[in-house]
């Protein structure tokens, strides 16, 4: 391996294991403090397990709403992460494959988001209308 790129690898590697916690927390901030949807996504989130331990749900449907819900999260930052490199890469100029990129992008939360809807209409849409009816 040439010297500058063993060089360089030190400067972008953590040095110790606590260091990729603390960068971590700091992606969780950054993505939570600069993208509107994902602020939304978590107050849903928060909203829907609220509600949900008021159903006493059984520990199966704890582990779907539970699932659902992160993977919407998860797919938000790798939304953001694809826009952010799709910016980078283009230097924020219009091409068709970037905004083909991005476009399938969202369309992965939009998924992961209409999958949660459905888990959370189907776990919960009963126990409520129990309650009410």
């Amino acid at each position: 391996m040439p010297m500058d790129l063993k060089d360089n690898k030190k400067k972008w590697k953590n040095l110790r294991f606590i260091d990729s916690f603390r960068y971590a927390f700091k992606g969780i901030k950054t993505v939570f403090q600069e993208e509107r949807n994902m602020r939304t996504h978590v107050t849903l989130g928060l909203v829907v397990f609220l509600i949900s331990s008021f159903l006493k749900l059984q520990q199966e449907e704890w582990l779907w709403i539970i699932l659902s819900t992160f993977l919407v999260v998860i797919m938000e930052v790798l939304n953001t992460i694809i826009e952010n490199i799709v910016d980078l890469i283009t230097e924020h100029h219009y091409h068709p494959l970037a905004k083909k990129a991005k476009d399938m992008a969202a369309a992965a939360v939009l998924i992961t988001a209409s999958f949660s809807v459905i888990t959370a209409i189907i776990i919960l849409l009963p126990k409520i209308w129990t309650i009410f009816f």
